[in-house]
């Protein structure tokens, strides 16, 4: 199975691309924040 990156995240709702955004949790975790210019969704998953 093909590795995909964090930057190739099509959106579920327009199938825009999203960009990405990582932090560190308080805890020290990565936090990926994904948004999508085109529709406005956002939700974040843990990495």
């Amino acid at each position: 199975m093909k590795n995909r990156s964090l930057s190739d995240h099509k959106c579920p709702t327009c199938g825009n691309w999203m960009r990405s955004e990582t932090k560190k949790s308080e805890k020290g975790k990565d936090i990926i924040t994904y948004s999508c210019p085109e529709c406005g969704l956002t939700y974040s998953a843990e990495g």
